[in-house]
Parts: structure tokens; C-alpha cells; sequence
């Protein structure tokens, strides 16, 4: 199974992590990691290796919260054959992932997937509720 590791500011890793576990339920080889403030880059580049090594043995898919932001900076040199990542991810995202590898075993195939899921599930609700009323 292809592993999935989110990694961002603060607390948003554990917490979309708690929200996509209330939905799917409790996963396996998922991680959610962290920078917290004062915290080097250091301390999440070797919790971001030892996911790596825990979870990867399928591959893995690394989702971080902001493209240019520490963890999507930190996460991009252990990019390669086996690891791919998805910068500016949502919950649709996570949940298409989560799901998806149970069936889909290519990293390309999966990551590409998710992305366009999370696209179509951004939406102006005005503009989708002026149409129902319509």
C-alpha cells in the first residue's frame, strides 16, 4: 500500500488527519508531521526521513500545506522514484488518496488523480446556491 505522510505548519497535519480518520477511519501507513514555531528545519527533515523509511516501502506521497513553505522545501530533495509530493492539499485531496490506494498501486496515476479531484471540489457555494434557487 502506498504510504501518505502530511507535513505542514503547526497542527494542520494532525488535524487533517483527524478529519480524513472521522470519514474513512483509522488508517494505515499514514503519518502527520509538523514544524512548530523555533523549530529547524532539521528536526522535521529527520522525522520526514524516518516516515519515509517507516511507511515507503510502496512508495509514499508526501501532501504539504503551502508550495515554498518549509515543509514543502524540506520535503522536495527526497523526491524520486519512489516519493512523490502534492503541495497545497485539501480534504478532498487527502480523502481521494486515502481511497485510491487501495486500488491504485502507480504513484503518478494516483498523485494525478487526487490533484484533479481536489480541483473540481473547489467551488464558490454562492455561485452553486444561486443555481439551486434558480
Amino acid at each position: 500500500m502506498i504510504g501518505i505522510i502530511l507535513c505542514c505548519h503547526g497542527e494542520m497535519a494532525s488535524g487533517m488527519r483527524s478529519a480524513a480518520e472521522l470519514i474513512v477511519g483509522p488508517q494505515e501507513q499514514f503519518e502527520a508531521l509538523g514544524i512548530k514555531p523555533g523549530e529547524g528545519q532539521d528536526v522535521l527533515r529527520s522525522a520526514l526521513k524516518k516516515a519515509i523509511r517507516k511507511i515507503g516501502r510502496d512508495g509514499v506521497v508526501i501532501l504539504t500545506d503551502l508550495q515554498g513553505g518549509t515543509p514543502f522545501n524540506v520535503s522536495a530533495p527526497l523526491l524520486g522514484d519512489n516519493v512523490r509530493m502534492l503541495a497545497g492539499f485539501n480534504l478532498p485531496m487527502l480523502l481521494q488518496l486515502l481511497m485510491g490506494r487501495l486500488m491504485e498501486h502507480d504513484l503518478d496515476k494516483l498523485t494525478q488523480g487526487a490533484t484533479e479531484h481536489a480541483c473540481q471540489h473547489i467551488v464558490n457555494a454562492s455561485d452553486v446556491l444561486a443555481q439551486v434557487k434558480e
